[in-house]
């Protein structure tokens, strides 16, 4: 049970992170070269699908480390490594979820009125908060894989 678990836990934060990374390092910067009236909708296209697979991800992220978490003592036994991700898990979730709720949904309303260049900006504030949330994802990574063998 416990190998599945693990096994699902990481394979959401692959997906979570790994398409933070194909959104920051190659998708935004393939369509820079795009003019904006296409290069908004197609990002906000394929925010809307990586959003979706996000939510899930933390959804199986939360089951499977809270439950692994429990298996194994509490929290109180946790080694400092998982509490760590923890932490930096909730910093990642509380900053997905503005992104989602503020700029992204700002992003469609502006697009949906045409107003590009609200879009745009919407766009970068995107790109800020994604490369943040990136940066502390590659963290989390190597804290989670690093950690039981005396990383932290």
């Amino acid at each position: 049970m416990m190998a599945y678990l693990v096994a699902l836990h990481a394979l959401a934060a692959v997906i979570w992170i790994g398409g933070l990374f194909f959104m920051v390092c190659i998708l935004r910067p393939a369509a820079a070269a795009m003019p904006l009236a296409e290069r908004l909708p197609l990002l906000s296209n394929a925010m809307g699908r990586f959003f979706l697979c996000v939510w899930i991800a933390i959804i199986v992220l939360l089951v499977t480390g809270n439950t692994v978490v429990f298996m194994t003592g509490g929290m109180a036994a946790a080694p400092v490594y998982v509490h760590v991700m923890q932490g930096l898990g909730w910093v990642m979730f509380a900053l997905f979820a503005h992104m989602f709720f503020a700029p992204w949904r700002r992003m469609r309303v502006a697009l949906a009125a045409g107003t590009l260049a609200d879009a745009g900006r919407a766009m970068n504030q995107l790109r800020v908060l994604a490369g943040v949330n990136l940066a502390l994802g590659l963290i989390v990574v190597v804290v989670g894989s690093g950690g039981r063998y005396g990383l932290i």
